[in-house]
């Protein structure tokens, strides 16, 4: 409780001091979607309003978008993530600018817009320099890391495995530099997704199991549930296959609403597939959907819908639904300019064609597709995808 004050604008400057001292404290413990969190920032940039005070608005507004993006409200934290912008401008401080583009950047990626999300976030490290430090009214990991996390996983997606590779090394080996918890924990976690797009099992399970210790060392809960839904995976794909999927369902229990939680759930899918288990997957695959359907669009769709069609493959689905779900997520990753989903979707496409013996429509198919690539060969989908047209007989550039 605020104590009796001279005036009402001393009153309302104690209180902020309060607000923006809980913040934080908040930001660092509890989900982002936690509603105290949403409440202290939003009375905190009430406060900022009427007492002009831009610097600490600056920070009231991150964090209010930090909560609405836990929360899921995607287009309230884009809004705010623009404001947030404007004010950064404004005050032209160069280093809140490029924050608030990691956090603009960060909204459009969870919303799968890929290509719009990598401009704001090479606009951001452009402004970032070797020497920039912590900002220190910003709530959440350091903006100058997640730049790296959000680039790492937009580059995979955008069809540059490597690329993606080195930037996520680098966005952990900067994390661990950093020697700030709550960065190394988001590093770790969501990084994770990175060798298990590559089906890289040792890396995964490695990453993933250090991501688990770390965030129940330092109690912090946002990342944990994540962090224990990709061990889950990797243990799962590596023989441990009961032990993986119980780990992926806890993981999933407490990760709460999350804007990512659609592919914790294309992770599921991809499990039950393996444990021969395509009821389940085609479960996991529609409730992911259905979180996408909330958010009007999200990174990992075209994986779900993909998803979906293999699971209906094998289950009581017909072939024709199964070919019109994949056909929806081969629309979806070319809307979204994602090349990595768009040749996983080929591939399962080109799979089903060549089993109707219709060898001719899946080379076409999955020969450009493969053809577009400049890196990454010797990972796992492009191994698949290059063993798939040697059988099918395909002519391909060398």
């Amino acid at each position: 409780m605020v104590p009796a004050l001279s005036g009402p604008r001393e009153r309302d400057q104690r209180e902020l001091d309060l607000l923006m001292a809980l913040g934080p404290a908040l930001a660092a413990t509890r989900n982002f979607a936690d509603r105290e969190m949403g409440r202290t920032y939003a009375r905190a940039s009430e406060l900022c309003q009427q007492l002009g005070d831009e610097v600490r608005g600056f920070a009231a507004l991150r964090g209010l978008q930090l909560h609405y993006f836990g929360a899921v409200e995607l287009a309230k934290s884009q809004h705010v993530a623009e404001e947030a912008l404007g004010v950064a401008e404004r005050l032209g401080d160069a280093a809140r600018v490029a924050a608030a583009h990691v956090a603009l950047g960060a909204v459009l990626y969870a919303q799968g817009k890929l290509s719009p999300a990598r401009s704001q976030l090479q606009m951001a490290r452009e402004k970032f320099t070797s020497d920039f430090g912590k900002l220190p009214d910003w709530s959440g990991a350091n903006p100058a890391v997640v730049c790296e996390i959000w680039l790492a996983l937009i580059s995979w997606m955008l069809g540059y495995p490597h690329r993606s590779q080195n930037e996520a090394e680098g966005a952990v080996k900067s994390a661990d530099a950093l020697g700030h918890p709550l960065t190394l924990s988001q590093a770790l976690s969501n990084l994770t997704l990175i060798p298990i797009f590559r089906h890289d099992l040792s890396a995964s399970t490695s990453l993933a199991a250090r991501a688990v210790q770390f965030c129940q060392e330092q109690n912090i809960r946002q990342f944990l549930g994540w962090s224990v839904c990709a061990h889950g995976w990797a243990i799962c794909m590596s023989g441990e296959t009961e032990k993986g999927s119980d780990q992926i369902a806890r993981g999933l229990a407490s990760y709460g609403p999350g804007s990512t939680k659609h592919l914790l759930l294309a992770l599921q899918a991809d499990v039950h597939l393996t444990l021969d288990r395509p009821e389940a997957a085609l479960a996991s695959a529609v409730t992911g959907l259905e979180v996408v359907a909330k958010i009007e669009g999200a990174p990992g769709e075209a994986e779900l819908w993909r998803m979906k069609g293999e699971a209906l493959l094998a289950s009581a689905g017909t072939a024709a639904e199964a070919e019109a779900s994949i056909q929806q997520g081969r629309a979806v990753a070319r809307r979204q300019n994602a090349k990595s989903w768009e040749l996983r979707g080929a591939t399962s496409l080109a799979r089903l064609w060549r089993q109707q013996g219709r060898h001719e429509d899946a080379s076409a198919l999955l020969a450009p597709v493969y053809a577009w690539f400049t890196e990454g060969f010797d990972t796992h989908d492009l191994r698949t995808a290059s063993a798939l047209l040697d059988e099918l007989g395909a002519a391909r550039p060398t």
